[in-house]
C-alpha cells in the first residue's frame, strides 16, 4: 500500500446520539498535523502505521468506555497528536507528556483555556495511554495540575419558569393540533418551509419543521415534569394507554447509558400517586403524536425530514431552544438569553425539593444521582433569587441593628425587596449604640467615613428623610455590606479581630436554623468567604492570640452565646 493510499480498515464508526453514529478515520493519524480527511491526498506522511494500527485496534476492542466517551478521547487524541508534531517529539514518551502538561498549563494561565477543559483534555490522554497499555503512573505529573471547578447547574426562577413554560406548551398545543390535522403536509415538506401557523397573542408565526419542533417542545415538558436528564428522556419508548388507568403515575426504566445504569422516569408530582391533569393532559397528547406519526416505532421522541423519520438528537433540540428563544424574545431575571434546558429542570425541581424536606437521599433517588453528585451540581437553586434572599437577610439585620424591632425590620425588608422574608428570633441583643459619633463597627472592624455617602445611602434605604427630623448624626449601619465597603479598615489588634471571629462563628451557628444546608450555603456562603479573607489577612500573631482568646473567654460580647439567625 503506497503512502498515499488509504486503510479502509482504520475507520471505526461510534454511536454518539440516541440512533447517531459517527466515523472518524484513523488514516489521519499517519500523517503529520492529522489533517482533514479530504486534506489526506496532500499530507504529509508521518511513517507511523503500526502505531496508528495499534491505536485503533486498542480503542475498537475497550469496553470499559462507551462510544461517546471514545469518541471525546479521539478528538482529544487529534488535538495531542498535533501539539507533539508541532513540538517535533515522539508521540509515546514521557517528554512528549511533560510538554503537553505544560503547554495546558500556559494556555489556562494565559485564560485562552478553561481550567475544567484543560483537566478534560489531560484526562483524555491520560486514560487513552492507558488504554494502550503504557506507564502513565511514571509519565504524567503526580500532582494535581489543576484546581477543580465546579460548575454546578443554575435552577430557573418562578419568573423565568412562567416565562418559559406558557410560549411552550401553547406552543406545542397548537403544533399538535395542526399536525394531527394534515400529518402528510408537515411529514414530506422541505425542513426550511413553513407548514404551520401559530398565533401568540397579536402576533402570527409561522413555523418550518413542526414535527420536529413539536417533539422537541413535548421532550422540554417531560422534562419539566420529570426531572429527566437528557440521554434518558430521548431514549424512551412508547408507553400503553393502560397505564393511565385510575390516573396512577407512568414510569419507565432507561438506561442511562453514560453510567452504565437503569434510571426511573416517572410522570406526575413527587411524593404523590395521582398525576396532575394537566400533565396527564400533555403525555397523552405526545403519546398520540408519536403514534400518529411513527405508528410501527416503539421510539417517544422524534424529527422529521423530508418524509424520514428519525429519533430525536440533542442538536433538534439545540436548534427548537434558539428558535424559541429569539421567537418569543426570552430573557432571563438578569437580561440573559432564555431558553430551556432538561438539566436546569433538574436542578429546579431537585434544589426545590430539597428547601422543602431537606432529604438528600430522596433527591438523589428521584434524579438517579449519589447524593455527591447532587451536592456539586443540583443544589445552587437560582442566583437571582439567591441574591434577593440574602438582600432579604441583609436589610432585615439593618433594620434590627437600626430599629431594634423584628416584626418592622421583616416588614421593612419585604416591602423593600418584594420578597418573603425568613422568619428571625432575637439578634443583636447586646448590639452597641449606633448613634455614637464612633468609627468603630459592631464587626471589630473600623470605618473611615461612617457619616460619609454610604451612611447617605443606608439613610435612604431605612426612609430616615431630613424633611421631617435630623438625620446627619446617624452613622452607616449596613454592617453585611461593610466586606464589599471601600472605607473598611481592618484592625490587627487581639480584641477586635477576636470580634469579627464571633461574629463569623453567629454566622456559621445560624445554620441549625436554615431548612437545609444548602439553603444556608445559598445565603451565607460568600459572607464567610470574605470574613475569613479579612482574619486571614492580618498578622498571624494577632490571629492566632485572638483563636486562643475566642477559645478561652468565648465569644466577644456583642456577639455572646444564643444569638442566632432563625431563618
Amino acid at each position: 500500500m503506497s503512502q498515499s493510499e488509504q486503510d479502509k480498515s482504520l475507520i471505526i464508526s461510534l454511536k454518539v446520539g440516541i440512533a447517531r453514529y459517527q466515523q472518524f478515520d484513523f488514516n489521519r493519524f499517519r500523517y503529520l498535523n492529522v489533517p482533514l480527511k479530504k486534506e489526506l491526498t496532500g499530507g504529509i506522511y508521518a511513517n507511523r502505521d503500526e502505531l496508528v494500527r495499534r491505536w485503533f485496534t486498542a480503542l475498537r476492542d475497550d469496553q470499559n468506555y462507551s462510544d461517546r466517551t471514545k469518541f471525546g478521547y479521539v478528538n482529544d487524541l487529534v488535538r495531542y497528536v498535533k501539539f507533539v508534531d508541532s513540538s517535533n517529539l515522539d508521540l509515546e514518551t514521557h517528554d512528549s507528556i511533560i510538554a503537553w502538561e505544560r503547554h495546558q498549563v500556559e494556555k489556562v494561565r494565559l485564560g485562552s483555556l478553561n481550567v475544567n477543559t484543560a483537566r478534560k483534555r489531560t484526562s483524555s490522554i491520560k486514560c487513552m495511554l492507558t488504554i494502550l497499555g503504557l506507564p502513565c503512573k511514571d509519565w504524567f505529573s503526580p500532582r494535581g495540575l489543576f484546581r477543580r471547578e465546579l460548575n454546578p447547574t443554575e435552577g430557573y426562577s418562578d419568573s423565568e419558569l412562567k416565562s418559559l413554560l406558557k410560549p411552550i406548551y401553547s406552543t406545542f398545543n397548537k403544533l399538535f393540533e395542526q399536525i394531527l390535522s394534515t400529518p402528510e403536509l408537515h411529514l414530506y415538506t422541505e425542513p426550511r418551509v413553513a407548514t404551520a401557523e401559530i398565533a401568540f397573542g397579536p402576533r402570527r408565526i409561522e413555523v418550518a419543521g413542526a414535527i420536529t419542533k413539536c417533539f422537541s417542545l413535548g421532550y422540554f415538558l417531560m422534562s419539566y415534569f420529570t426531572w429527566g436528564n437528557m440521554t434518558s428522556l430521548l431514549s424512551m419508548k412508547k408507553f400503553k394507554e393502560s397505564n393511565f388507568n385510575e390516573e396512577r403515575i407512568y414510569s419507565q426504566s432507561v438506561l442511562k447509558a453514560r453510567a452504565n445504569k437503569y434510571v426511573t422516569i416517572s410522570i406526575g408530582e413527587n411524593n404523590r400517586q395521582n398525576v396532575p391533569k394537566h400533565s396527564l393532559r400533555f403525555i397523552k397528547k405526545l403519546l398520540q403524536l408519536s403514534h400518529a406519526i411513527a405508528p410501527n416505532n416503539e421510539h417517544l421522541f422524534f424529527m422529521a425530514c423530508r418524509g424520514k423519520l428519525k429519533p430525536l438528537e440533542p442538536s433538534h433540540l439545540r436548534s427548537t431552544s434558539i428558535w424559541l428563544q429569539s421567537t418569543f424574545n426570552l430573557h432571563t431575571d438578569d437580561n440573559l438569553p432564555l431558553r430551556p434546558m432538561a438539566k436546569r429542570f433538574r436542578a429546579t425541581g431537585s434544589a426545590r425539593y430539597l428547601d422543602l424536606t431537606g432529604d438528600y437521599a430522596g433527591a438523589s433517588i428521584l434524579l438517579g444521582n449519589t447524593p455527591n453528585t447532587l451536592r456539586q451540581h443540583y443544589t445552587t437553586g437560582n442566583p437571582i433569587e439567591n441574591k434577593k434572599q440574602l438582600q432579604a437577610a441583609t436589610h432585615t439585620l439593618e433594620a434590627v441593628a437600626r430599629c431594634s424591632d423584628l416584626a418592622q425590620a421583616k416588614s421593612y425588608a419585604k416591602s423593600k425587596l418584594d420578597v418573603e422574608v425568613l422568619p428571625y428570633e432575637q439578634f443583636l441583643a447586646k448590639y452597641g449604640d449606633l448613634n455614637k459619633h464612633s468609627k468603630k463597627t459592631a464587626l471589630g472592624s473600623g470605618c473611615i467615613s461612617p457619616f460619609g455617602k454610604q451612611a447617605s445611602v443606608y439613610r435612604r434605604k431605612m426612609n430616615l428623610s431630613p424633611m421631617h427630623f435630623d438625620v446627619d448624626h446617624l452613622a452607616c449601619a449596613d454592617i453585611l455590606n461593610c466586606f464589599d465597603c471601600p472605607n473598611q479598615v481592618i484592625i490587627e489588634k487581639v480584641e477586635d479581630i477576636w470580634c469579627l471571629m464571633s461574629f463569623r462563628e453567629v454566622i456559621e451557628e445560624s445554620i441549625i436554623d436554615h431548612k437545609s444546608h444548602s439553603q444556608f450555603v445559598r445565603n451565607f456562603a460568600s459572607l464567610v468567604e470574605k470574613i475569613d479573607l479579612c482574619i486571614f489577612s492580618v498578622d498571624p500573631k494577632v490571629r492566632r492570640k485572638a483563636t486562643k482568646k475566642l477559645k478561652q473567654e468565648g465569644r466577644h460580647p456583642i456577639w455572646p452565646e444564643g444569638i442566632n439567625y432563625n431563618f
